[in-house]
């Protein structure tokens, strides 16, 4: 009985001892993985850190491009029978018919009207209308 008991208490210290160990190489194994797993993490936190500036740098300059934004001129200046005819931008659309003969204007002022001279709003119109009129 005695070599029964040697026998049992070695089979049982050595199946605890490999329970031991593995546990052990269980737990090293994983806290391995797991200093691994934090360093990925922060790495991962920094790069979207650099993404999240980065596009809040996108959205400050494509907003400063939205503030530039081109006013389109409003009227045209075309010849029409010898006088000055207000079109809309469309260069079809008639706006108004001037009693400006086109003759009496300035030669550089004739050659931008033949060209269709850009006038940007309202009033710039009135106050050429009201230049060249009489």
């Amino acid at each position: 009985m005695n070599k029964t008991c040697s026998i049992r208490l070695l089979l049982s210290g050595i199946i605890i001892t490999a329970a031991v160990s593995l546990c052990l190489g269980f737990w090293a194994g994983t806290r391995k993985n797991w200093d691994a797993y934090e360093q990925r993490i922060a790495l991962l936190e920094q790069k979207n850190q650099t993404l999240i500036s980065r596009q809040k740098e996108l959205e400050k300059e494509n907003a400063t491009e939205s503030l530039n934004v081109i006013v389109p001129y409003a009227y045209v200046l075309l010849p029409e029978d010898g006088f000055v005819a207000v079109y809309q931008a469309d260069r079809e659309t008639l706006y108004a018919t001037t009693g400006i003969l086109l003759e009496n204007l300035p030669d550089n002022l004739q050659e931008e009207i033949q060209d269709g001279k850009i006038i940007d709003s309202e009033e710039q119109l009135y106050n050429f209308l009201e230049n060249y009129s009489s």
